[in-house]
Order: structure tokens, then C-alpha cells, then sequence
């Protein structure tokens, strides 16, 4: 007689293995050969850390070819727009809502991928959904999805699908958030390309993977995940939760949350092209950052063909920079000039975060991290050096 458990994983590894064959979700087979993927008696859903997955085994037992398919694909929707890492700052400010708003999100993506409920279809428990469903969601980013949501008093509202292991993914390092980004659009690439070899064109549009290799994903959240996932050190640990990268060993730890960052840069072009409006929209997001995140120590830095003003702030005064500030510009732009400038003055940020509208003269060459922030309606301007984000209004 088969033993149970290895029933379970063959019918696991068949309906997973249908799924990435299928014209519907052919081109997510790659990401979903990403990572681990295991069954364990101790997870009461399914969860995943952005790339491993685990699914409690009485729970896909429980749910006929159709739901455990559904979940399969709920997983690796999760791992596919890389929710675990772009959401951690809406997840630190409101983990129910943010499990919400990306399992709405999801939920309509598959539904609108496999409408006649050929490989999927949401879960039922005693004759009611399992999942969290509303077309009028449909259409909306995540953030948007948050913005709108007010969860219910006294907690739930998870849906009770599955769990999210935002933790494991806070665990990352840097260099961990990077390798899976890089390895995620890889495999969306790859995955596009085998659907394409097989006759499906450009694939299955409902799942909008061209827009999730265009990082579509609200440029302040970018703003604000580059500089906590950067700079934010994880020096304090708590037991909230245990760490889910040590439960299947039966050994509980706690998790390492981030407290405060030690040095930032905040370097604004104050070349005349960014004065009036694009300097406001930069600077309000300065603003917006300091009164999110606990700085010990923040350069303000005014550039343009040299570094005209530095004004340093601490955690408190920082808050009140906008009163105090006294930027100076009006010149060329040589953003070269910031870390010649931060190499003699032997000042060593955790990041450098550069506001600017990319029409430069040169990127320079860095010693440390850097993100720019670009706002320029007109040109569509990425520096071929660290990270960019694109600001709009």
C-alpha cells in the first residue's frame, strides 16, 4: 500500500507539473521552478518567502485538483511579482492590510487568466469561498487596493488561504533581495520565451507579466524599500513571530527587525532645470521620508556642476529640515561632484539617494549604494550606475 504522504506529493508534483504545460500558465513555469517547494504537517495553508514555498499537507489534502491548482498558482503569483520584498514597508506599516491587498490582487489575475475554470478555481469551505474576491478591485495596483481597504475590527480578513512569510523575507540580505529580482525577470523571460516557442504568442495577458518586467510598482515605495532595505540595520530581535527559516529543523528563533538607518545622503540637483515644480515634488518626498523613518544622521546635500550647500541633520532635527534648509543652485550639473566630494570630506553614507532630472554630465563613480530618483516628464532617463526609480506626479 502507498504511503499517504508520498500519495499526497504525487498528486502535488502532477497537478504543478499540469500548470506549467498549460497554455494558461506556461509562461510562470520557470519562476515556479524557482526555490524549494515542500509539503510539511506543520504549515496549517501555504506561504512562501518570495522563494520557497510551503504547503501544509491536511490543507491541500483538503482541497479537490481544481483549489490545490488554484493555490499552487496563488503561491507563485506571490514569488512572480515579488511581493514578499516590494511590500515590506506597507507590511511594516499594516500586515493585515497588505496580505489583503496582494491576495485580491492576485485572486483576480487568476481568475481573469483561467476563466472557464479549466485548471483553477478559489477554494470552498462548508458551501463559502475561501480567498479573498472583489471585482471592484480589478484593474488596481496593490497600493491602490490598500489605500482603499479598511480591515475588519478585532483582526482576520486574511481570507484564509494562505499565510505570508514576510519575516523570512525581512531575513534577506541586499545582496539575497537582488539575486532573487535578477533571477525572478529571468525567469519571466525565460518563461515568455517557451510560450512563445509553443505557439501562444505573447502568452496569457490576464497576468500582465510585460508590466511586472516594467516594474510598475509606485515609485515611493521603491524610494522607501531601496533606502530601509539599504541602510536599516536588524538590531533589535523579537518574538512576535517566530522565524519560519528555522520551523521545519523544530528550532524557534526569533526574527531581527530594523530600528534605525546611521547615514544617509540625500543629494538634490539644484541645476536650473529642477527649480519650480520638479524641485517641490523631490523635496515633499524628503519630507515624506522623514517623518517615516528614524535617521541617526542625514546629509542634505545642493548640487549642481560642484556641491554648493551641506546641511546635516539628526534623527529629530531632520523633521524640521524644511524650516532650516537654505538650497543653492542655479548652475551646471555634474553629479561626479557628490562622491568626490563625500571621499574628501572622508564621509562614508550607508546610501546616497540622488534627486535629480537626469540630464547630467556624467554619473560619476560611487563608493556606496545609490538611488535616483529621476523626475523628468519629458525623457525617460536611467543611469547606467546603481539603482534608478522614475518619479512622477
Amino acid at each position: 500500500m502507498n504511503d499517504p504522504i508520498d500519495k499526497t506529493v504525487r498528486r502535488f508534483k502532477r497537478i504543478r507539473i499540469a500548470l506549467m504545460h498549460s497554455p494558461q500558465f506556461m509562461e510562470c513555469g520557470p519562476v515556479m521552478m524557482l526555490g524549494t517547494n515542500r509539503i510539511d504537517d506543520s504549515i496549517p495553508t501555504a506561504c512562501t518567502d518570495g522563494r520557497n514555498e510551503i504547503y501544509g499537507r491536511a490543507f491541500i489534502e483538503s482541497l479537490d485538483d481544481l483549489e490545490l491548482g488554484f493555490v499552487i498558482m496563488h503561491e507563485t503569483m506571490h514569488k512572480l511579482c515579488r511581493h514578499m520584498t516590494t511590500y515590506q514597508s506597507l507590511w511594516k506599516k499594516d500586515a493585515q492590510r497588505t496580505n489583503m491587498a496582494t491576495d485580491y490582487w492576485i485572486n483576480q489575475k487568476l481568475l481573469d487568466a483561467d476563466p472557464q475554470k479549466k485548471l483553477v478555481t478559489m477554494p470552498m469551505k462548508d458551501g463559502k469561498q475561501v480567498g479573498l474576491f472583489d471585482p471592484k478591485y480589478k484593474g488596481m495596483s496593490v497600493k491602490q487596493i490598500w489605500d482603499l481597504l479598511e480591515p475588519p475590527e478585532g483582526g482576520g480578513g486574511g481570507g484564509g488561504l494562505d499565510d505570508h512569510d514576510w519575516e523570512g523575507a525581512d531575513g534577506m540580505t541586499k545582496e539575497e533581495v537582488e539575486k532573487l529580482a535578477q533571477d525572478i525577470d529571468q525567469a519571466i523571460r525565460q518563461g515568455q520565451m517557451a510560450a512563445k516557442q509553443a505557439g501562444h504568442g505573447k502568452g496569457n495577458q490576464s497576468l500582465g507579466l510585460d508590466e511586472l518586467l516594467e516594474s510598475k510598482v509606485d515609485w515611493r515605495e521603491q524610494l522607501q524599500e531601496f533606502v530601509r532595505a539599504t541602510c536599516t540595520t536588524k538590531d533589535i530581535s523579537t518574538w512576535r513571530k517566530p522565524n519560519r527559516r528555522f520551523l521545519h529543523m523544530d528550532i524557534i528563533m526569533p526574527t531581527m527587525q530594523g530600528q534605525s538607518i546611521k547615514e544617509l545622503v540625500f543629494a538634490v540637483d539644484a541645476s536650473g532645470s529642477m527649480l519650480g515644480k520638479p524641485m517641490q515634488v523631490v523635496m515633499s518626498e524628503v519630507q515624506g521620508l522623514a517623518e517615516q523613518l528614524n535617521i541617526n544622521k542625514v546629509h542634505l546635500i545642493y548640487w549642481d556642476g560642484e556641491v554648493e550647500v551641506h546641511e546635516e541633520y539628526d534623527a529629530q532635527s531632520f523633521k524640521d529640515w524644511k524650516s532650516n534648509t537654505k538650497p543653492t543652485g542655479g548652475g551646471g550639473t555634474t553629479p561626479a561632484c557628490i562622491p568626490a566630494y563625500l571621499r574628501k570630506g572622508a564621509i562614508a553614507p550607508d546610501a546616497v539617494v540622488v534627486l535629480t532630472d537626469g540630464e547630467v554630465c556624467g554619473w560619476g563613480e560611487w563608493d556606496c549604494p545609490v538611488l535616483w530618483a529621476i523626475y523628468n516628464p519629458r525623457n525617460k532617463i536611467t543611469a547606467p550606475v546603481g539603482k534608478t526609480i522614475h518619479i512622477e506626479d
